[in-house]
């Protein structure tokens, strides 16, 4: 402890990034702890709200159905629920109609109770205050509790006792179903969904909406959480080795400062074993006075986007938690990470001759290899020249770090920026097949707007143009799919065909061109795709570049399938609102605003990325000011001598910013196509995860701003340095005192 403490004295600054970095790094590390904290709070939250295994959009199911629902192998309990679109002070909300003697989907009640009479409602905390009186679908309720369930929590709701919500629902009747089963794989409830949708089609009635499955006690959000946590906790990984790089760089200048203190050790009888190992407690001592930062920091970090996360998307806060193993897991890399970087410098150290070491001497002089030989028969120029390009091959190894650090800081630098671009590029092209400016999405599941034969509809006062269609969910091979009911004369799509052509019968389809390509799809192939309704089989016509993952097909056809025959979903428009006749509560949104949501979306990964890239360069532009701090040094006899025969700061400057211009220009070379490669690796992860195709725009406006950025830093760490020089006296640095 004393010996870090003296190190600490001597150099607190360097010492201090090191630590900084470290810290950093370690709480990054630590958002991997988000998954188990999130999944800890979810569990709680679906035992308590009793969540589903397999929940479903249905036709009405009476109480015969769910009775022989029930009865089916593997089915622990059904249960129906009821819902009407509304609005309330201007806001769309939901009337949920739940069975009192329900044992799944139970209200988490905040403040007040549940309802006991048909007039009385929960309302979701902040939409309405206890003893208000609130109308909806026409109905005078009076809010007895404030409360929400797992399943909606994040939306705008209302919950009633479901006989006194069916009333309003018309012929609709109930619309979800609600099954818990006895084996909760992925497997047996699809086979469960299977008999119930036979069953329900025996009764002539069916799915309205795509199953959403909970497997194994999963949750909505548990794929999001792990991916996004797994991303930052990769980065944190990456940012850690780029600190481990620094704490290297720090390491070996404080302990080759010390080269001659240990010189006079070994001459009054020191062995090296034991030398070593208090040169490597300085190490030790820096990555743990990170980790006493970092694990606090981590922890704090993961907790609170956890709680982001969950309070979000699904409106519940997550109690305080701690994941051991990613903190054991954290605490044993950088300390077994710090041990190994130390090593080298302090076995390089107490293997210098001990003669050389006293007389405080460089124990690498120029010459000793063919290389540095052979360089002396090319002409450099002039002396400085000659000088800065000796220095260059004196230390090959630490030429090679220092571009590597170079490089690191250039390749995070350009690879955020070829993010952001490509996701901006993406989010514009994604739909750019669409021409509507906005669409009427229908509050009530299922098909519940009546589409006209003539369903492209044109003429409107404002000279737009009106279109009914369906926008459903589907499967193509386990993927899900945004399924496309349109028109074969479709005014509100301009299909980018790349093969093949647009859709002209029932039966045809057009496939997004990139999920075809990742998945064997090509025109003429038989493509079966698993609806609400169950599995229909389709004939792929064209391929649309549209870099999205969605099959077109007839909407007419579409609607048969799904058991509403004339019916549709959605009101494309390419005016500012869709004229709708149907009495059914509509969102209305836009084009521009869908975009700008997906955008967002997408900017928090961009962002996330740019935190840790401003780690990664701030840290390699630390490993470079320690790499040159330690060149520093072991030429500190050089620079003396020079500032002894009259040599000015400006020449010192001069001769660092030449040795270390080749060493910029390769570094940024290398950044660059650092940068540009772990860009396309990353947009590839995410392209072959997702099947969809994004591209990458490579940054190159932002090209000229990190070649200015990185000479203006690598200009002020030269000054740094050369100032260190001058300020310490000649005369001790030609004596070799310390």
């Amino acid at each position: 402890m004393r010996s870090f403490l003296r190190q600490f004295r001597r150099a607190p600054g360097r010492i201090l990034a090191s630590i900084a970095a470290l810290a950093l790094a370690v709480g990054a590390i630590g958002v991997l702890a988000i998954p188990s904290i999130a999944s800890s709070s979810l569990s709680d939250a679906v035992e308590r709200d009793g969540l589903g295994d397999l929940v479903v959009e249905t036709t009405s199911i009476d109480p015969r159905q769910l009775a022989a629902i029930e009865r089916l192998d593997n089915v622990e309990a059904a249960d129906t629920t009821a819902s009407v679109a509304s609005e309330l002070d201007g806001e769309r909300i939901r009337l949920i109609g739940l069975s009192p003697d329900r044992t799944m989907d139970l209200i988490n009640v905040t403040e007040g109770r549940e309802p006991a009479a048909p007039d009385e409602v929960v309302a979701e905390p902040g939409l309405a205050a206890i003893g208000d009186r609130v109308d909806v679908v026409g109905d005078r309720f009076e809010v007895v509790g404030l409360g929400s369930t797992l399943w909606w929590g994040d939306d705008l709701v209302v919950y009633a006792d479901i006989d006194a919500v069916l009333p309003l629902t018309g012929d609709r009747g109930t619309d979800r179903l609600t099954i818990r089963a006895v084996d909760d794989s992925q497997a047996a409830l699809e086979t469960i969904a299977d008999d119930v949708r036979a069953l329900l089609a025996d009764g002539g009635d069916t799915f309205t909406g795509f199953p959403t499955y909970f497997p194994d006690g999963t949750t909505p959000i548990d794929a999001d959480i792990r991916q996004v946590s797994q991303l930052i906790g990769l980065l944190g990984i990456f940012a850690g080795l780029v600190a481990l790089v620094l704490l290297a760089s720090t390491t070996n200048t404080l302990i080759t400062e010390r080269s001659r203190e240990v010189a006079v050790m070994r001459a009054l009888g020191g062995r090296q074993r034991r030398l070593r190992r208090r040169l490597r407690r300085i190490a030790i001592g820096i990555a743990v006075a990170a980790l006493v930062i970092g694990l606090p920091l981590g922890i704090a970090i993961s907790n609170l986007i956890a709680r982001m996360v969950l309070h979000d998307f699904v409106g519940i806060t997550p109690g305080f938690a701690v994941d051991l193993p990613v903190l054991a897991g954290s605490a044993a890399a950088v300390v077994v990470g710090a041990r190994l970087v130390s090593a080298r410098a302090a076995r390089r150290v107490t293997t210098v001759p001990l003669a050389t070491a006293l007389r405080d001497r460089d124990a690498n002089p120029f010459g000793a290899t063919r290389l540095q030989r052979w360089s002396t028969r090319v002409g450099l120029g002039g002396l400085v020249t000659r000088m800065a390009g000796r220095t260059s091959l004196r230390r090959p190894a630490r030429t090679a770090a220092v571009v590597a650090q170079i490089a690191a800081a250039v390749g995070a630098a350009f690879l955020v920026p070829t993010l952001a671009t490509s996701v901006n590029d993406f989010n514009s092209s994604a739909h750019a097949v669409w021409q509507w400016e906005s669409v009427a999405i229908a509050g009530d599941p299922g098909l519940p707007l009546n589409a006209d034969d003539d369903a492209v509809t044109t003429g409107s006062a404002d000279g737009s143009s009106d279109e009914y269609g369906i926008w459903a969910w589907g499967q193509v091979d386990d993927w899900d799919m945004d399924v496309y009911g349109l028109h074969i004369e479709s005014r509100m799509i301009e299909p980018a065909i790349s093969e093949g052509a647009w859709i002209d019968g029932d039966h045809d389809t057009v496939v997004s061109s990139g999920f075809a390509e990742r998945n064997d799809i090509e025109v003429g192939d038989p493509l079966q795709v698993i609806l609400a309704a169950g599995p229909t089989e389709f004939v792929v016509t064209g391929l649309s570049d549209d870099s999205s993952r969605a099959v077109y097909v007839d909407r007419d056809h579409l609607a048969v399938v799904m058991g509403a025959p004339g019916m549709a979903n959605v009101v494309w428009s390419t005016g500012p609102e869709p004229a709708t006749s149907s009495t059914t509560p509509s969102t209305i949104t836009t084009l521009d605003e869908i975009v700008a949501e997906e955008a967002a979306n997408n900017n928090a990964i961009v962002m996330i990325f740019g935190a840790i890239g401003i780690v990664v360069s701030g840290v390699a532009a630390l490993a470079v000011l320690s790499s040159m701090t330690v060149s520093l040094f072991e030429r500190r006899h050089e620079f003396a001598a020079m500032q002894a025969i009259g040599a000015r700061k400006r020449r010192l400057r001069r001769l660092l910013f030449i040795e270390m211009l080749p060493l910029a220009a390769g570094g940024i070379l290398g950044g660059l196509a650092i940068g540009g490669l772990g860009a396309r690796g990353i947009i590839a992860s995410f392209e072959s995860s997702n099947a969809i195709d994004i591209g990458v725009t490579d940054a190159t406006g932002a090209v000229p701003f990190i070649v200015l950025g990185t000479a203006a830093i690598l200009g002020l760490l030269v000054t740094v340095v050369v100032r260190s020089a001058a300020r310490r006296p000649i005369a001790m640095s030609l004596r070799g005192a310390a």
